[in-house]
């Protein structure tokens, strides 16, 4: 009886212990982003509020203006196809209807995203990963969203993981989600693949409520929401960087800070804001006012 008593003890031991180090124990970063010296500016979707939502035209601004990269939205076509495009509708953003993944990407690369942008752009239709890849890459670095809402597989990971192989843009596309399984799946396919994990405290914000169709609205799950959690699942996943929301809880960004880790804080416009943010000299900043944001950070 003593034995099977010390053998119960002992695995129960180890169970708290494992709990431990999932959920309480934060580790140094170990991954494949070198340092920085400098917060790196990335222009949210394209160039921000400068240009059309997403285009390859308003990317191709950013680096004209010596932005360090650019954030963008990634979703399969109806036939398999990876095209950068942000809502999971076309109607907010382009003249046509319907849901992103139910056309072809021939239908897609037809849709301009100018027409409703206006201020005196046009032509800025939608463009395939590919296309970003090739004409993106060699001035500055990719970071594109996989939005993947469920756990279902789509092949959307295998598709990317095809193009960066192709190109052989490993270190300048990084692949970003709110879904860990995707960047699980991601790391599978290719460990040389760079991932991003994107995570908030609340689950929307009013300023995405303001501007997508309810029915396109995926909740954030509660789990997801909360460090304790994330902090286990991304020892499980092992992202290359994060990418934080600004609200997110001040003490788990300067915990993740100081242990090493690259942190993108999103999605920061104002002034002030942007002066706090360089303050915590993170891997990078996303903002939709990357000109004010490279500005104070080269102290212009």
């Amino acid at each position: 009886m003593p034995i099977r008593k010390n053998i119960l003890y002992f695995i129960i031991i180890i169970f708290f212990a494992v709990l431990a180090y999932l959920f309480l124990y934060e580790p140094n970063y170990n991954g494949l982003i070198p340092e920085t010296d400098n917060a790196l500016i990335f222009a949210h979707r394209g160039f921000g509020n400068h240009a059309p939502d997403n285009s390859l035209v308003a990317a191709k601004i950013a680096m004209q203006n010596n932005m360090d990269g650019v954030d963008v939205d990634g979703q399969f076509s109806a036939d398999n196809e990876l095209v950068i495009f942000h809502d999971l509708s076309v109607d907010r953003l382009t003249t046509e209807t319907g849901k992103v993944n139910s056309k072809t990407v021939d239908e897609l690369i037809k849709l301009d995203l100018a027409i409703k942008y206006g201020k005196g752009f046009e032509n800025a239709y939608v463009s395939t990963f590919e296309n970003f890849v090739r004409e993106i890459t060699p001035d500055g670095i990719l970071m594109v969203e996989l939005k993947v809402p469920s756990s279902k597989a789509t092949g959307i990971e295998d598709r990317a993981a095809e193009i960066i192989k192709k190109y052989n843009a490993y270190e300048k596309v990084y692949l970003s989600s709110f879904n860990p399984i995707v960047l699980y799946r991601l790391k599978k396919i290719d460990p040389q693949i760079r991932t991003v994990f994107i995570f908030i405290d609340t689950n929307w914000n009013p300023e995405l409520i303001a501007e997508i169709k309810k029915e396109d609205l995926v909740n954030l799950p509660w789990f997801l929401r909360q460090e304790f959690i994330r902090r286990a699942i991304r020892k499980v996943i092992k992202p290359d960087a994060l990418s934080v929301n600004n609200e997110v809880n001040e003490r788990v960004i300067d915990n993740l800070l100081e242990k090493g880790n690259p942190i993108f804080l999103w999605t920061i416009d104002e002034e002030e804001r942007l002066k706090w943010a360089l303050e915590k000299n993170p891997y990078g900043i996303i903002s939709d006012e990357p000109t004010i944001a490279k500005n104070l950070r080269d102290g212009k």
